[in-house]
């Protein structure tokens, strides 16, 4: 097992540096599943984060995995993912992904054609079984669209399972900058040492911006802080149908997701859509007068309409932070020069096992596969 932190290079380059093969910066679920990847593969890597594994965009108890997307090639990768999960299951001998499902409003068959295209289980049901494939939802008007592969992602579980099998590869130190200089690899500068490595990955979520400029990226990574308030499941519906949810109906007045916490007897909720999260402003600061309250009540107000199975009043929220790329809702892209490589996006904790892969596949050959470099290019709106 290589020396983990490196070692110190030669004088000619400066004692005080350490070399590394291999950085990944970053602890959320992508950082932790790319160093997994790469220590089964015998790779010298070192993961680094100055907070505890999964305390950033990767915090919280629960996600939704669905397969459902825009982009045939991302339901693509959510069908990679799934099988990346099952055997992360085994590893672990726990599930990760329950078998809750996902259910949608609002979708026709336009909407299921990457389902089609790469063959995922998948079917309407008529409005009058609402209650028996979502046990607390109130009556819709139009079919639902049933994802029986879809279930809540157990995340926390996930986090402790990843920093468990890449132990103490990660290095509890603050990154303040990557650069790329003349005289080859790449340079980080962290709170600890100053290291020089073959290739760095930045997996770093709201850092990605800041410390890919010194690799000479710029990514236009918008972020704003996001409410997902939990509500309790009513006693009486308790052991009934709860899957994953979306609604993109309107009918209850808002654009809405969901996902149960596990076997908790929580759900949480939250809005989709336009305007519905509170920017930052140019400094990274929030704007006077900000506040989540209005964001609650919208939910407080659809859980009370739609979801009469749950009690209305939230019993928890988590406050995130959401990191969106100017093209929909559940684009990434993975940038890449000789010796770096960082990834940005929305919505990629489901497909963690997969990319893990395919960023250590990049670390490794320092080359960016044919599928990230086809996702990046739409999600960036190029042809």
């Amino acid at each position: 097992m290589p020396v983990v932190g490196g070692r110190f290079v030669d004088g000619s380059r400066g004692g005080y540096r350490r070399e590394l093969d291999i950085a990944v910066v970053g602890a959320g679920v992508l950082g932790l599943a790319t160093t997994d990847a790469l220590v089964r593969r015998g790779a010298d890597v070192t993961c680094f984060d100055g907070r505890p594994p999964g305390s950033g965009l990767s915090g919280g108890l629960t996600r939704t995995f669905r397969n459902r997307h825009d982009d045939p090639r991302v339901v693509r990768l959510a069908v990679a993912g799934r099988a990346g999960y099952r055997e992360w299951e085994r590893r672990l001998g726990r599930r990760l992904v329950g078998d809750e499902g996902a259910v949608y409003a609002g979708m026709g068959e336009a909407d299921t054609a990457g389902l089609r295209a790469n063959g995922v289980a998948h079917h309407f049901a008529d409005a009058a079984r609402h209650r028996e494939l979502f046990g607390v939802l109130a009556p819709v008007s139009g079919r639902l669209l049933v994802d029986p592969g879809g279930g809540a992602i157990r995340a926390r579980r996930v986090i402790d399972a990843l920093a468990g099998w890449v132990g103490d590869r990660v290095v509890p130190a603050d990154v303040h900058s990557v650069t790329v200089p003349s005289g080859g690899g790449v340079e980080i500068q962290t709170t600890e040492a100053i290291y020089r490595a073959r290739h760095v990955v930045l997996c770093a979520g709201t850092a990605v911006p800041r410390l890919a400029s010194g690799a000479g990226f710029e990514i236009p990574l918008r972020q704003a802080l996001h409410a997902r308030p939990h509500f309790r499941v009513r006693e009486e519906c308790r052991g009934g149908p709860l899957p994953c949810w979306v609604d993109r109906s309107g009918e209850f007045g808002e654009w809405v997701y969901g996902s149960p916490i596990g076997s908790t007897g929580s759900y949480v909720l939250g809005l989709i859509g336009p305007d519905v999260d509170v920017p930052f402003d140019a400094r990274g600061a929030l704007p006077p007068g900000s506040t989540m309250d209005t964001r609650v009540e919208r939910l407080r107000s659809y859980a009370r309409k739609a979801m009469p199975g749950l009690a209305p009043e939230p019993v928890g929220i988590r406050v995130c932070v959401m990191t969106k790329l100017p093209v929909g809702s559940d684009g990434f892209r993975v940038w890449h020069a000789p010796g770096v490589s960082a990834v940005a996006g929305h919505n990629l904790f489901k497909l963690a096992p997969v990319l893990g892969e395919l960023l250590a596949d990049t670390a490794q050959s320092d080359e960016l596969p044919a599928t990230l470099r086809e996702i990046g290019d739409a999600a960036m709106g190029v042809a």
